[in-house]
């Protein structure tokens, strides 16, 4: 049986190995068929063509339901000569950057935080940023990352990181046609050893300018001896003025960064000193005696202030995420106010005052990663702000001033590919006391957002905000204080919070780097706002100004922006419409509903640049003021130089306009209207040279994300 399975099991091996021959032997034969027919001369059925040339162009800008990301182009960088003039270049749809001071806001005039690799930076901090260094900018509303602080809307650069070396920067400005001096300079360093950046940053604002003052024209409803009503027009014209103001900010900063723990610390100091502020010119009483009076104001101030500021941020186990943010500073100021007049029978006005502010804030943020789709925080933040003023001469006082707030909130954010949902709640606490007399409010504040995506080039966003308005030390202020000799003006302790709604929508279209698109709608209502009331005061003779809650505000604001690249992107158009529907209700009853556009046009040449820019007049109806605010349009072109590390760029603004006029405000109440003309220098002609001079050090340079001057605690001293 074995030999018989032995010859069985032989004979089946010897056919399987004759048929793998024969497969094989066919397929070698198919093999030599087919080569041969490849080779011969016939034609075969799909004609060879020869490709055209195939261009691969990198996707500059893209949106989803989190955010907008944005790749500056080599022109643009070399272009700018700081980080708000680069997002200038870039026309990011979502903001808008006013030509006159630089704000950068949303299209519908909310604040932008501007971060560089997700720590917080002044206007004066990223003055010195190396744009070069940029790899992309990040536009963002509501974000989670705890990084950003509960900011609403942020500007995020991103920028190149280095293993070590450094470079210096400098900046010089100069102003003409303004006055006798108009500049500001500034240096940064930046030197970065493995883990450890430092930052030195060192500034000088000098100004010595005439021009500026204010106009105003006031009529007065107060009354005769026997009670019967009297009216006074009361026109005071600016004649003359002269200011002398300079700024010198020193801050220094480390950071230590790892891949799980970032933390830096700044300090600065800053001497902020007006050793002249005068204004004079002629008072004219209709009806009157047929004499005109003259009058001198004069507001020298001297401040020196110190800052601390922490941000701390770690990678903690189980996907947990820890911010901690606190922050302290300390300032003293001078302040002086003197008015007096030629008219016989009045004394001259002079109010002292000497200010010792002290300010602590902090947040602790803990972030947990629950999914790749959820994640969820709490955040525990506190404030205290502490103002000891003491006011000398005419009106002698002397207040402590104490607002302390605390809150907690808690959020919870939902993301897909295409849905990003995020909502946050919070209580807030706060303290005020004025002396012995103190308010105690608390009231919830909360935030909606939602945003969806079906590509890289649409997204659709909306959020819902409900908060409050909390009255300001200077507006809560129970002295009495003399302007002039007919007005007179005081706080009140007892203002109330107002309630704030806003609503927005916006859609954003990027179809290729040739053109953006975003569409806009927003409310925003503010309930029971405080306002300026007029009364009147030493038995009708005078009238105080105080402050009631009064009356609701509403604004309605609709837009569009573009932005479109021609040329192959050495022509860029950019223009931003927008409308406003303004209702004021109560004491102010005021509609108005103005139009505004910006536009420009920049031009790439090689190393050069050119640019010309256009702002319309801007209408707004100022709530807690009761006041109509009118500026001037704003027209500049510029024409720049760019190669290696020197920018030089000469910059012409409204080379037509002789006149000084800035802005005209009016106020319109029962017993006291008003019209105040604002000279300046903003919107008069004024030629402008700016140049940056950057030199590196070391094999491997770390730029960007400088230092620079700090920000005080705001002050109490009621102007």
């Amino acid at each position: 049986m074995r030999a018989t399975y032995i010859c069985s099991n032989r004979i089946i091996t010897h056919l399987i190995m004759n048929m793998l021959n024969r497969i094989l032997t066919s397929i070698f034969c198919a093999t030599i068929a087919i080569a041969t027919v490849a080779q011969t001369e016939t034609p075969d059925s799909i004609e060879a063509k020869e490709l055209d040339e195939v261009v691969v162009e990198a996707q500059n800008q893209r949106t989803d339901a989190k955010l907008s990301t944005y790749t500056p182009t080599g022109k643009q960088k070399s272009s700018a000569q700081n980080a708000i003039d680069l997002l200038r270049q870039l026309a990011i749809p979502q903001i808008n950057i006013n030509l006159v001071d630089n704000a950068v806001t949303t299209q519908t005039g909310q604040n932008v935080a501007i971060f560089i690799n997700y720590l917080p930076a002044s206007a004066e901090e990223i003055e010195g940023l190396f744009t070069a260094d940029v790899r992309r900018v990040e536009y963002l509303d509501f974000p989670t990352d705890p990084r950003f602080q509960g900011n609403e809307h942020v500007v995020n650069f991103i920028m190149q990181k280095y293993e070590y070396g450094g470079y210096t920067k400098a900046t010089v400005s100069e102003n003409f046609l303004v006055g006798k001096l108009s500049s500001r300079a500034s240096v940064y360093s930046k030197f970065a050893y493995k883990r450890m950046t430092y930052d030195l940053y060192a500034g000088a604002s000098n100004h010595n300018i005439n021009h500026s003052g204010t106009s105003i024209i006031g009529n007065y409803n107060l009354l005769n001896p026997d009670g019967s009503p009297m009216h006074i027009k009361r026109n005071e014209l600016f004649e003359n003025s002269h200011f002398k103001y300079n700024q010198y900010p020193v801050t220094l900063r480390a950071i230590y960064d790892s891949d799980k723990t970032q933390i830096a610390n700044t300090v600065g100091f800053n001497f902020d000193k007006s050793p002249t502020a005068e204004t004079s010119g002629s008072l004219i009483y209709i009806p009157g005696n047929g004499n005109d009076y003259s009058y001198n104001r004069a507001e020298p101030y001297t401040s020196r202030y110190l800052a601390w500021q922490g941000n701390y941020y770690f990678i903690l186990p189980r996907n947990f995420h820890l911010s901690v943010t606190p922050s302290m500073n300390y300032g003293h100021t001078n302040y002086s106010y003197s008015y007096a007049t030629s008219q016989p029978g009045t004394s001259e006005i002079l109010n002292q005052s000497k200010e010792n502010a002290f300010q602590f804030k902090g947040s602790v943020t803990l972030y947990k990663l629950i999914t790749n789709r959820q994640n969820a925080f709490f955040r525990a933040y506190f404030g205290s702000t502490s103002n000891d003023v003491n006011y000398y001469g005419t009106s002698p006082y002397a207040n402590d001033f104490s607002d302390t707030y605390a809150g907690a909130t808690l959020g919870y954010n939902f993301a897909t590919q295409k849905w990003n949902l995020n909502i946050d709640a919070a209580l807030q606490w706060e303290h005020n006391e004025i002396n012995s007399e103190s308010v105690t409010e608390v009231y919830p504040l909360i935030n909606f957002s939602a945003g969806f995506s079906p590509s890289q080039k649409h997204s659709l966003r909306a959020y819902f905000h409900f908060g409050a308005n909390y009255p300001g030390a200077s507006n809560k202020t129970p002295n009495i204080l003399q302007q002039n000799e007919l007005m007179y003006y005081t706080g009140n302790p007892n203002l109330g919070l107002s309630r704030q709604i806003t609503f927005n929508l916006s859609y954003n279209w990027m179809p290729s780097n040739k053109f953006s698109a975003s569409a806009f709608a927003q409310y925003f209502g503010e309930y029971n706002l405080f306002v300026p009331v007029y009364q009147h005061y030493l038995d009708g003779t005078a009238l105080l100004r105080t402050y009631t809650d009064d009356g609701d505000y509403n604004r309605t604001q609709i837009g569009m922006s573009f932005n479109y690249k021609l040329l192959g992107g050495a022509l860029q158009l950019v223009a931003s419409p927008s409308i406003s529907f303004y209702r004021m209700t109560g004491l102010f009853d005021i509609s108005r509903s103005p139009f505004i556009c910006n536009a420009s046009a920049t031009y790439y040449l090689g190393n050069f640049y050119f640019q010309a820019s256009y702002q319309t007049r801007n209408l707004t109806v100022q709530g807690n003021r009761g006041v109509i605010y009118k500026d001037r349009d704003f027209y500049q072109i510029l024409a720049g130089w760019s190669r290696a590390n020197w920018n030089i760029r000469v910059s012409a603004m409204n080379l037509f306009r002789s006149d000084w006029l800035c802005a005209t405000n009016i106020l319109s109440t029962p017993l006291y209207s008003e019209t105040r003309f604002v000279d300046g220098n903003n919107f008069h002609r004024r030629l402008n040279l700016s140049v940056t001079y950057t030199f590196g050090y070391g094999k491997k340079v770390q730029r960007g994300n400088e230092v620079g001057e700090q920000s005080n605690a705001s002050s109490a001293i009621m102007k």
